[in-house]
């Protein structure tokens, strides 16, 4: 019972490294397509040309 406890720990740990390590969304972003290739965010109002929705966030931090 033990290990798979420690197996369940080590499981959860390793999901939450890979979902910090495939984006840098924040919360608050909201990417909305505006045009073919043109993304705006819906929270902040930055802007993105891009084929993918964008993974990063572009809001700026005072």
């Amino acid at each position: 019972m033990p290990i798979l406890l420690i197996l369940l720990l080590l499981g959860v740990l390793a999901y939450l490294y890979w979902r910090r390590k495939t984006t840098t969304l924040t919360r608050e972003c909201r990417w909305r397509r505006t045009a073919p290739g043109q993304w705006r965010c819906a929270f902040c109002g930055a802007e993105m040309a891009s084929e993918a929705s964008p993974v990063v966030c572009l809001r700026r931090v005072n």
